[in-house]
């Protein structure tokens, strides 16, 4: 009677990487603008790949990489970030991918974003 009906965590996470692309573009240097007179298409789409990404591949690739994970501390998580990143920058049309340090800065705030949004409550 007095529970709230809540979308799945997946849903929060893909309609956050959508809105976080084009904000995080916005926000670090080096990452294409897309205020600089190009559409705004593209940018959504990257973080439509990206969302989807987070969802299907992200969980399978850190499963596969979990030996390597323990080794590295963790940065082999961060290194699949930024390999999906250029991954979805390379599925879309008008949109160039960043250099490696502002695509490693994009990953880093983008997980933060969803970590915040979709933290069980």
């Amino acid at each position: 009677m007095g529970r709230s009906v809540r979308p799945p965590r997946y849903a929060i996470s893909l309609l956050t990487c959508v809105l976080a692309v084009p904000t995080v573009s916005g926000l670090v240097d080096g990452v294409p603008d897309f205020h600089s007179g190009e559409a705004l298409l593209p940018y959504l789409a990257v973080g439509a790949v990206l969302g989807v990404a987070h969802i299907v591949l992200r969980p399978i690739l850190r499963l596969i990489t979990a030996p390597l994970g323990c080794l590295t501390l963790g940065l082999s998580g961060t290194a699949i970030d930024v390999a999906l990143i250029y991954l979805s920058a390379r599925m879309v049309r008008g949109f160039p991918a960043p250099a490696f340090l502002c695509a490693l800065l994009t990953a880093l705030l983008i997980n933060a974003v969803v970590a915040l949004t979709c933290r069980r409550r």
